[in-house]
């Protein structure tokens, strides 16, 4: 039995008619077969529980997998209004598909890493493991741990931060029926299938080397034995006084990797803080920085970026040439979107990727808080950073 994937989208400001209309219209790319899995972003102007309500009718009891986002991410480009939503609904007899669920992020990661880890088993089949944390209360390096201590074995894992309308107040995961905040929705997709992940991001270093002098659980007290909030204004623009949607943008932090851990990635892996204690000018990184860290200030060039994304594109297609993907997910930073692009960032970024896969490809994601994908095997919770994950039936060889 063949695989169907079908994506529907919507901008309907009604809730409820919006989670039917893009329900429906990616149900009927699988010609009455019954949905396998349901896949769903959507921006955070939407009544989330009349959302996912609307679309869980649409499509009966299917997994159902996914979270809000700043924007989402279609074969027509990227939206990031506040009333967005986008579906993919597979049919398959030869992939299948397990939800994932675990709450309470932020007051215990690892915890939650071994929850989802607890519902992997180990097996003979490819798998593929998508997760979506709270892309403002995880602690990366705590749930990378969690799951590496309880995983079957070595899985691929992509995803991304869910998040919101830059307000950096709430944002929620969709777990079947149940509507999380603070938690962790995970998908795992196991069976004859095959995966290619590409990788990149395109900031620069700017200034001289500094070390994390200070820092514990995602939170960075100092760099170079001063606040680190202190260091970090000096690189913002009018002397911000907050860490607000604008000084996130320009909040670039890059982190050295060592020699063996590059590869055709680069030296450096992007970090961003989104939550500033004023008291104290310690800075939050969902993406953790260790004390010791060697980092540099980064800058976003949108050329550069424009490039670097292009060229992962078409290294991805490269690897099979000739053979066409399943579904592309496509997980890209809220900061790679409109606060760099403005209006072009279908033209200028999304729909110049795309063109290396052709139009016809059913193409799903979403603008993050923060991106999650592995390099040279070693998984990473990356900022301003794009992650193309191409799924291959296992005959398209």
């Amino acid at each position: 039995m063949s695989t169907r994937i079908g994506i529907g989208y919507s901008q309907n400001r009604d809730s409820r008619l919006a989670g039917q209309e893009a329900a429906k219209a990616a149900l009927v790319k699988l010609e009455g077969r019954r949905p396998s899995l349901i896949l769903m972003f959507a921006t955070a102007g939407h009544d989330q529980a009349a959302l996912l309500s609307s679309v869980r009718s649409a499509t009966g009891e299917a997994p159902l997998s996914g979270c809000s986002a700043e924007g989402v991410i279609t074969q027509s480009g990227s939206d990031e209004g506040s009333h967005a939503v986008a579906v993919m609904a597979i049919a398959s007899g030869e992939i299948g598909f397990r939800t994932l669920g675990a709450r309470g992020l932020s007051s215990d990661s690892r915890r939650c890493g071994r929850e989802l880890a607890a519902g992997v088993e180990r097996s003979e089949k490819n798998q593929l493991l998508l997760l979506f944390p709270d892309g403002l209360m995880v602690q990366s390096a705590e749930l990378f741990a969690g799951l590496a201590s309880a995983l079957p074995g070595p899985i691929p894992v992509v995803g991304g931060g869910s998040g919101e309308m830059m307000r950096f107040q709430r944002t929620y995961q969709y777990h079947d029926g149940e509507l999380l905040s603070d938690g962790v929705a995970g998908l795992l997709i196991e069976g004859d299938f095959e995966t290619e992940i590409e990788v990149s991001h395109g900031c620069e270093v700017v200034g001289t080397e500094r070390t994390v002098t200070r820092a514990k659980g995602g939170c960075v007290f100092e760099i170079d034995g001063r606040p680190a909030w202190s260091v970090i204004k000096e690189y913002l623009e009018d002397d911000a006084e907050d860490l607000d949607a604008l000084a996130v943008s320009y909040a670039c932090v890059a982190e050295r990797l060592a020699p063996e851990a590059q590869g055709e990635y680069g030296p450096y892996v992007i970090r961003v803080p989104l939550r500033l204690d004023k008291s104290t000018g310690a800075l939050f990184f969902p993406g953790e920085l260790r004390q010791g860290a060697k980092i540099y200030m980064a800058r976003r060039d949108p050329e550069r970026i424009r490039r670097s994304a292009v060229r992962s594109a078409e290294r991805l297609a490269a690897r099979r040439a000739g053979q066409t993907p399943l579904a592309m997910l496509h997980f890209d930073c809220t900061g790679r979107g409109r606060l760099l692009f403005g209006e072009r960032t279908s033209v200028d970024s999304i729909a110049p990727m795309q063109r290396a896969f052709g139009e016809e490809l059913p193409w799903l994601g979403f603008h993050t808080y923060g991106e999650i994908a592995p390099v040279l095997g070693r998984l990473h919770y990356h900022n301003y950073t794009v992650v193309l994950c191409a799924i291959y039936g296992r005959d398209a060889r």
